[in-house]
């Protein structure tokens, strides 16, 4: 593993692993209390049986099989079918289930694949004695092959052990030797020693991470960590990873632990796979049908909306979080002759949220309904503002034993008990269907669509803040989408899960909390203070996002840069713990118009605009742009915003005794001449300017509002004139005006012709 992704893994190992929960295998049993009996049974037969198996003493394996007490007649059963594939089976694991060492990882792989393969031969072999009655629904297999890169994979990581669960009509199926992440039921890693253990964890942390980037309907994730003879069973949710205490394969117990928990996979539901039940793929038309839910439908008896998709425009790419995923579809089922063409784009996420929909004020549903409505009020055509509009939203729901269950995560928890359960956030499954399709922002073809894009955003987001009393507060590359009009890129504000709604929470109120995406929160975000969140953190977060898009590239430029490019760039300081250090780096990048230039402008990439030049007309663009935006948020000077609103971190200023305040004159002298005056520390006051200009915000939003419209009207004025041809338009041009030439010359030598015959 990368030292990076392995760096980023040990970060989340260490935040969110907890060890030694036992009470994770409660949720591998089925919910149904009588497939919870059978499942014990077919274990409990399984485990005798390879006891039996392994006995040194016995020449008739079988015989003593079914010697074993208790159970006697089933595991006659499960003896008398595929008897000379298990003995094989065992043949391959003896030595490791008797605890002998195995000097290589390598020298594990079989012994675990044969394992699994033997477990899966019990559970079909009482599939065939008792049918559909056994309460059977799948087989968990290993993919044929060990130690290999899926096909899917986003980076060399390899795969330990992939595990596949299959259908029961599925069975003639062979399991591919490259099975992909977007097949794999889950991962095993296995390493040597017990004293690996952090390091099997760690890779299975990646191994995992993947999974849920390739499957579309991915809620949870299962896996497994085994360290020579010890077994550890994991259960990923959205904010914890937690492992059992270990199963020492080398012991009947642990061995009997480890069959327990394949049977119960077997025989358990989809969702306590870890797989959400109201997404299903329609292999006959090679797409997937998604059920939407719909809050404004009281009446339960009323069906989820179905729609169906192939494309995915976002996918959950991080292990722990919201795991956002978008896809592009339709309510018009396709057909063989009718293939799907999407008209709405669905967004399905897991959002902290309260337990009771009438007291979650922080719902994303109810916001974006309330912006469809007021500003469709407000906002008339002339003013050309786009905003989100939606269809249908809600919280998901799901059968479970013949009982519909809102997915959140005390269902996705139910039966792990945590000891500090109180610190685990409430989250709700929720979807939401938008009638506007767009693309992301990296694939603008110029400076001028990226600038309008930016620039319609924050409009649209004023709006949605004067009218509405939303307030965003997580503007990044993620929650922006690109909107074609007439050729013309236009830029849509999405996700509003971390918005909060001024008009319901109190005024005033402050959330010391971190909300966004890291390189594009604000100072005042990422020091978690007290101070009061406001539009000009939103407008900070965007000046951010342009610097960070600028450094990237813009548009089709051949130097584009890739994320990894950034790391020697003292941009790459804004993504990298601890969260102390990127807030100084950005209190020094931003302090100074030159150290500005000097950190960040200097580096943005040769970008192309409209008039399709490359190079420092476009660059220099951007650095004004940023400059401007810099100064207006930082050194403000306009009517009413004094000197104490300047700056980017908090100042100590003499006190005038008389009057207890700070005098016009005192403040400018201390930041022409910063740290060369010297006061007794009891005639200092502390000035902090982020909160100084929180009473200046509505006379600052206004003159950055101003701001934004200035570049909009120049982008969009530049984006609406005919572009010029290609260079290849031109030769092709040039070679057509050759041909338009010999053809005129050939009329002519023919005219010359028929005189002359005359």
């Amino acid at each position: 593993m990368a030292t990076e992704l392995r760096n980023e893994m040990v970060g989340l190992y260490e935040n969110h692993h907890v060890l030694d929960n036992d009470s994770i295998l409660n949720i591998t049993q089925p919910s149904d209390s009588y497939q919870r009996r059978a499942a014990r049974n077919i274990a409990r037969d399984a485990a005798k049986l390879m006891e039996a198996h392994l006995t040194p003493s016995s020449t008739h394996l079988e015989t003593a099989a079914s010697k074993q007490g208790k159970g006697k007649k089933s595991t006659e059963s499960l003896s008398s079918t595929s008897s000379s594939a298990r003995i094989a089976h065992i043949d391959e694991m003896r030595d490791w289930l008797l605890g002998r060492p195995l000097c290589l990882e390598s020298g594990m792989y079989g012994p675990i694949m044969a394992f699994v393969s033997y477990v899966a031969l019990c559970v079909q072999a009482q599939r065939d004695k008792a049918g559909s009655t056994a309460g059977i629904r799948r087989l968990i297999y290993p993919v044929d092959k060990a130690d290999y890169q899926p096909d899917d994979s986003d980076d060399t990581t390899r795969v330990c052990i992939g595990l596949c669960s299959i259908g029961l009509n599925e069975l003639s199926t062979a399991v591919s030797t490259r099975t992909p992440y977007h097949r794999l039921f889950a991962v095993l890693e296995a390493w040597g020693f017990s004293i690996y253990s952090k390091d099997a964890f760690l890779q299975l942390y990646e191994d995992t991470r993947q999974m849920y980037q390739e499957q579309h309907n991915l809620r949870s994730a299962w896996g497994f960590a085994i360290c020579g003879h010890e077994v550890y069973v994991c259960h990923f949710g959205n904010d914890k990873a937690v492992s059992s205490k270990p199963m020492n394969i080398a012991t009947p117990v642990g061995r009997y632990a480890f069959i327990e928990i394949l049977v119960n996979w077997s025989m358990c539901e989809d969702s306590q796979l870890g797989r959400d039940p109201t997404i299903e793929y329609l292999p006959d038309l090679d797409c997937w049908q998604i059920e939407c839910p719909d809050d404004t439908a009281h009446d339960i008896d009323i069906e989820p909306r179905r729609y169906y998709f192939e494309d995915v425009s976002c996918r959950a790419n991080r292990l722990f979080g919201r795991h956002t995923r978008c896809f592009l579809a339709t309510n018009i089922k396709p057909t063989v002759d009718s293939p799907l063409v999407p008209t709405v784009v669905i967004k399905d996420a897991w959002a902290f949220s309260e337990r009771s929909t009438d007291e979650d004020v922080r719902d994303e549903t109810k916001m974006l309904k309330k912006i469809r409505a007021t500003l469709g009020e407000h906002i008339k055509p002339k003013d050309d503002i786009i905003y989100p509009k939606i269809v249908v939203g809600g919280r998901v729901s799901f059968e479970r034993d013949g009982t519909s269950v809102e997915d959140n995560s005390d269902a996705m928890y139910l039966g792990i008990e945590f000891a500090d359960k109180a610190t685990l956030r409430f989250r709700v499954h929720r979807r939401i269907v938008m009638s506007q399709i767009g693309q992301r922002l990296h694939t603008l073809e110029s400076v001028d669509e990226f600038i309008t894009v930016v620039c319609d955003v924050m409009r649209c987001h004023n709006a949605i803040f004067e009218h509405c009393h939303i307030l965003h507060r997580d503007i990044s590359d993620n929650n922006i989408l690109v909107i074609k009009q007439d050729d013309i890129a236009r830029g849509l504000l999405i996700d509003f899960d971390c918005a909060i709604d001024t008009s319901i929470e109190k005024a005033g109120t402050t959330r010391p909390e971190m909300t966004g995406t890291l390189p594009f929160m604000s100072i005042n975000n990422l020091s978690e203070s007290n101070v009061k969140r406001t539009v000009l953190d939103d407008y900070e977060s965007m000046l951010y996002l342009v610097c960070w898009s600028a450094t990237l590239g813009i548009g089709s430029s051949q130097h584009h840069r890739e994320g990894k490019d950034l790391e020697k760039l003292p941009i790459a300081r804004w993504r990298k713990v601890p969260i102390g250090a990127i807030i100084e780096a950005k209190r020094i990048h931003f302090g100074t118009d030159d150290s500005l230039n000097t950190n960040i402008a200097a580096y943005f990439s040769s970008a192309k605009g409209s008039n399709g030049v490359n190079g420092d007309s476009d660059k220099n663009m951007l650095t004004s742009f940023v400059t401007v935006l810099r100064r207006m948020l930082f050194d403000n000077r306009g009517e009413g915003v004094g000197p104490e609103c300047r700056g980017t971190r908090k100042i100590e200023l003499p006190r005038v005794q008389s009057s207890w305040s700070v005098t016009e004159d005192a403040i400018l002298s201390l930041l022409e001449n910063r740290g060369t005056l010297s006061f007794a520390r009891d005639e200092m006051v502390v000035i902090n300017p982020f909160e100084k200009r929180v009473e200046k915000c509505n006379v600052i939003a206004r003159d950055l509002l101003a701001l934004i419209t200035t570049y909009w009207k120049f982008a969009m004025k530049r984006q609406s004139q005919p572009k010029p041809a290609s260079q290849e338009q031109v030769e092709t041009a040039a070679d057509d005006d050759k041909d338009d030439k010999g053809d005129e010359d050939n009329e002519e030598d023919g005219d010359g012709e028929d005189e002359g015959d005359d």
